[in-house]
């Protein structure tokens, strides 16, 4: 196993293949959510974030050779988690954590596929 830094592939670049929305949008709405908001919007935000998890799944999946890696699994249980469906009961403060912990994996891997860009 090398320790060789990861390369974006085409694709996956930000700003050049995929807006940062894709990122960033999910992240915001994910931290909004710490609020106490009406059902309407968190049944919004299950929409958007499942959507945009089960997007980078996908392209991180075709792009890598359909092979998965760590993002693939991450995104996918993502998407699975958040899926507007078969939604997921939890505790809300449960929620908080995971909430701020999905934002940050988003954010996390757009500025690991910009650095390696």
């Amino acid at each position: 196993m090398t320790n060789a830094p990861r390369i974006t592939p085409e694709g996956l670049r930000p700003e050049t293949d995929i807006s940062k929305w894709v990122w960033f949008l999910p992240a915001a709405v994910l931290l909004v959510a710490i609020l106490p908001l009406p059902y309407v919007y968190y049944i919004g935000m299950r929409w958007i974030v499942a959507a945009a998890a089960a997007f980078l799944a996908w392209k991180e999946y075709t792009l890598n050779d359909n092979a998965p890696n760590s993002y693939v699994w991450a995104f996918g249980f993502i998407a699975l988690l958040f899926n507007p469906l078969i939604p997921v009961h939890l505790f809300k403060l449960l929620w908080i954590i995971i909430n701020i912990a999905t934002a940050a994996i988003f954010v996390g891997h757009y500025k690991l596929c910009l650095r390696s860009a």
